[in-house]
């Protein structure tokens, strides 16, 4: 009997032996500007490896979903082919294109709805709040997934950037590094929140507020899904002496300067299959601040961490949530360096408010219908390949969005603050290349109120 046994084990191991097959040959085509190396990075596949059949159709599908993640191609297609008793992987791209220099028209407001009120407030005729100029955006600079961002942006929110991030310094490509120089300025500054509303201050003459920062960031990335971040930045902010006697607390030091530094350390482990508009996995990420005072007495610790997870339901059904929250070691901080709800993070129909705060957490959940499924196209009469492919999808669906504002200080004048703010509706959304989508969102919130919302962006992600 135990012959017989040991037999069926030497056959049932010689069996799993012979179902792998060894990978021979990577071949790339397509990458007329990204080098080789690059993509080889991401993938799950290596040259000399065995895989059996199930191995090797999970690895294809999550060395396409890196590839699409880094935003580099419009398309990416792995197919496996046997040869010689190996395999040959042959993987086929179509990059964007990657040099944008183009002009800057864009709404300077919060969100498009709020511009849009102030806008028809006006009787349709005031434009004063648009931003206008010239944005170079370089992408997969040198063919190294490099990114070069040039910024002269004039009109109500003046922006001027210089900024480069190169993922890979080292030969083992483990290493990145990236500066970013930016002023802001403004002659038309908020300066407070009152009943959740942004109160503003406005000089024709001159500018009421001005801010500088410099960023110098480290990432060390030693596989593919996880990566570690380094983080120093310098910030600066001037004000007129308007805005100080209108909010002595803007800058919490009665002066017309306030300056601090704030030096973090992230870590983000990424699992999602397309992180634009994910479907399927997770992303989780932790970061650990410190504030240190110089000019204004920004000296707090924070906490921030986000948790998101995507599930395939049914074939065409799918559902998504995350929960992110912030913790910060000081309750009373100056209004300029605190923000909580209405600008990057956000409850869906909340979107004309402003909730200041210290400390909150965010709770979205959005269950999805894909009516229409992906589907690729060709563009008529154009001829240039990183245009000429597009692709498109739509899904309906109903969201639930839930948060809190922790703030001890402004509750009294900000009734939002220290309340459970709940949004909910329906959602269509639009999604085709260049990482472009569109949102139509029907919101409810818990005060009753009723509107119907535009945005450009990932819903679980923070708004561009």
């Amino acid at each position: 009997m135990k012959k017989n046994i040991g037999i069926i084990i030497i056959l049932l191991f010689g069996f799993s032996l012979k179902a792998q097959k060894t990978i021979g040959s990577i071949l790339i085509n397509g990458n007329n500007k990204t080098k080789k190396e690059i993509i080889l990075r991401e993938l799950e596949l290596k040259i000399d490896s065995a895989y059996n059949q199930g191995e090797l159709k999970a690895k294809v599908l999550k060395s396409k979903n890196n590839l699409t993640n880094l935003k580099l191609f419009n398309f990416v297609d792995i197919k496996s082919l046997e040869k010689n008793q190996n395999i040959e992987i042959h993987i086929n791209v179509i990059e964007k294109w990657y040099i944008w220099p183009y002009p800057i028209l864009e709404l300077s407001d919060r969100n498009f709805n709020t511009w849009w009120e102030e806008f028809s407030e006006n009787n349709y005729s005031d434009f004063s709040r648009i931003n206008y100029g010239v944005f170079f955006n370089w992408e997969n600079f040198r063919g190294r997934n490099e990114l070069l961002k040039l910024k002269i942006r004039t009109g109500f929110k003046e922006h001027f950037l210089i900024s480069f991030q190169t993922p890979f310094i080292n030969k083992n490509k483990t290493l990145g590094i990236g500066v970013d120089l930016n002023l802001f300025r403004r002659k038309k500054t908020f300066y407070k929140t009152i009943n959740n509303e942004l109160i503003f201050y406005e000089n024709q003459e001159e500018f009421t507020s001005k801010d500088y920062s410099i960023e110098l960031n480290a990432n060390y990335r030693k596989g593919i899904y996880n990566k570690h971040n380094f983080n120093i930045s310098y910030y600066n902010t001037l004000i007129s002496d308007s805005i100080r006697t209108k909010n002595y607390n803007y800058l919490n030091n009665n002066k017309t300067s306030g300056s601090f530094i704030r030096s973090a350390y992230r870590f983000m482990s990424e699992h999602r299959d397309y992180v634009i508009y994910p479907l399927k996995g997770y992303y989780f990420s932790i970061e650990i601040a410190k504030h240190h005072a110089l000019k204004s007495p920004v000296n707090h610790l924070e906490a921030i961490g986000k948790f998101e997870k995507h599930l395939a339901l049914k074939e065409n059904i799918f559902l998504g949530s995350s929960f992110n929250a912030r913790l910060t070691s000081q309750e009373e901080q100056p209004y300029f360096s605190q923000k909580g709800f209405g600008f990057q993070q956000y409850v869906r129909g909340y979107e004309y408010y402003v909730i200041d705060g210290q400390s909150y957490w965010l709770s979205r959940t959005a269950l999805k219908y894909e009516l229409v499924k992906k589907y690729k196209f060709d563009i008529p009469y154009v001829k240039i390949s990183q245009f000429k492919k597009s692709h498109h999808s739509l899904y309906i669906g109903i969201f639930s969005d839930m948060g809190y504002i922790f703030d001890e200080y402004n509750s009294s004048t900000n009734p939002l603050q220290k309340k459970l703010l709940w949004g909910k509706g329906i959602a269509l959304d639009y999604i085709t290349y260049y990482d472009q989508i569109l949102r139509i969102e029907y919101s409810l919130n818990h005060l009753g109120e009723k509107g119907v919302f535009l945005h450009f962006s990932n819903p679980f992600g923070s708004k561009r």
